[in-house]
């Protein structure tokens, strides 16, 4: 089942902090997420995300195509 994702404002908010890669090879725990959902509201979502502006503060990287619509 793809998961429902909400982007929350604050990192202390996520469950997973995510960072976008440009190179599919790059990608890492990229599967949590793909496929999913973007959702509208934080209690539909079966986990928050935060973006991240460094690689290495990231629990998920992924392509932005397949980050979740």
């Amino acid at each position: 089942m793809a998961a429902k994702v909400f982007i929350v404002k604050y990192e202390s908010q996520a469950d997973y902090t995510v960072f976008f890669v440009d190179y599919e090879s790059k990608q890492k725990n990229h599967q949590i997420i793909a496929g999913g959902k973007l959702v509208n509201y934080e209690s539909q979502a079966d986990c928050k995300v935060f973006i991240v502006k460094y690689e290495s503060q990231a629990d998920i990287k992924i392509l932005r195509k397949n980050f979740p619509k």
